[in-house]
């Protein structure tokens, strides 16, 4: 008898796990749309960097860094537009050239982490 309750036991065990399997794998939030658009090329500085994502975001754990040929570009901190959204304020200047975009954030519900990059490029109309 204790074998087959043990065995039971297991069972439920592996069927539950099989089911909270999906929501674990998808828990990450996930990069939907960059503003500037990854691989693009704009005419004129970003006035702000902003990143939406599939599913609320934690600001706390947020970041959002931008770097160019002379090094980072001084950016504001992270901050929430929406729930889904985050958004840096570009304080510092930026000549022509191609720029890369690192990110970082946690999902709200779960606490696990993304990060990801992003590119752009600037050529000013002179």
């Amino acid at each position: 008898m204790k074998s087959s309750r043990s065995a039971t036991i297991r069972l439920v065990i592996v069927i539950a796990v099989g089911f909270m399997l999906p929501s674990l794998v998808q828990a990450h939030a996930k990069l939907e749309k960059t503003q500037p658009a990854d691989g693009t090329t704009v005419s004129v500085p970003p006035p702000q960097i902003q990143l939406s994502f599939d599913e609320e975001v934690d600001v706390k754990v947020s970041k959002i860094e931008v770097t160019g040929p002379s090094g980072k570009v001084a950016v504001g901190p992270a901050r929430l537009m929406g729930p889904k959204s985050l958004v840096a304020k570009v304080t510092g200047s930026m000549p022509d050239a191609a720029y890369t975009v690192r990110w970082q954030t946690a999902a709200a519900d779960d606490g696990h982490v993304s990060k990801g990059v992003f590119k752009f490029t600037l050529k000013q109309a002179h």
